[in-house]
């Protein structure tokens, strides 16, 4: 069960933090900007967990669409 976890963590790329925080930062301050300074705490949550998800997402679906043009790939 363990294995087929952190297959499905390196999948979605959470072991690479790197593209969530690129799409995070402008996230956060777009969020920041429309609420004057102040957003409440569940809307940093909403739109923390949203962009991780969409990323992860993302990956997910952009590795099954590759999956036939990754072995020609060096």
């Amino acid at each position: 069960m363990g294995d087929r976890l952190l297959l499905y963590l390196r999948l979605i790329r959470l072991d690479k933090p790197i593209g969530s925080l690129l799409l995070l930062w402008p996230t956060l301050c777009a969020l920041w900007f429309a609420s004057d300074g102040t957003p409440a705490v569940s809307m940093i949550v909403i739109f923390t967990v949203g962009t991780v998800l969409m990323r992860s997402a993302g990956c997910a679906i952009n590795d099954f669409a590759d999956r036939d043009f990754d072995r020609y790939v060096a």
